[in-house]
């Protein structure tokens, strides 16, 4: 019997990633309440480092895009699995 993944496991996946993406995005994880963005406090030598700053976020961006995109090709995939089997299973009925 192949392993089935349930549609309501998918979706909940899918809510999940979109969360954590928000987060990356915003910069809302785990960071003081002003976030990485924020100006209050900030010294000369912290805006020297703001250009690697946005760096380290851009290739953070590529990464979670990329990883996105593979999550959305699986989703995918499970997808057709399941409405395969869903297919199979109402010709096997009639």
């Amino acid at each position: 019997m192949p392993f089935i993944i349930p549609s309501w496991a998918l979706g909940a996946a899918v809510i999940l990633i979109a969360i954590q993406v928000g987060r990356a995005i915003s910069g809302r994880h785990g960071m003081s309440r002003w976030g990485r963005w924020g100006r209050r406090g900030r010294s000369g030598r912290e805006e020297l480092g703001a250009d690697t700053d946005v760096d380290e976020l851009r290739q953070s961006l590529e990464t979670m895009q990329n990883r996105v995109a593979e999550l959305e090709e699986r989703v995918d995939f499970a997808e057709r699995l399941l409405a395969k089997h869903r297919e199979s299973d109402r010709l096997g009925q009639g």
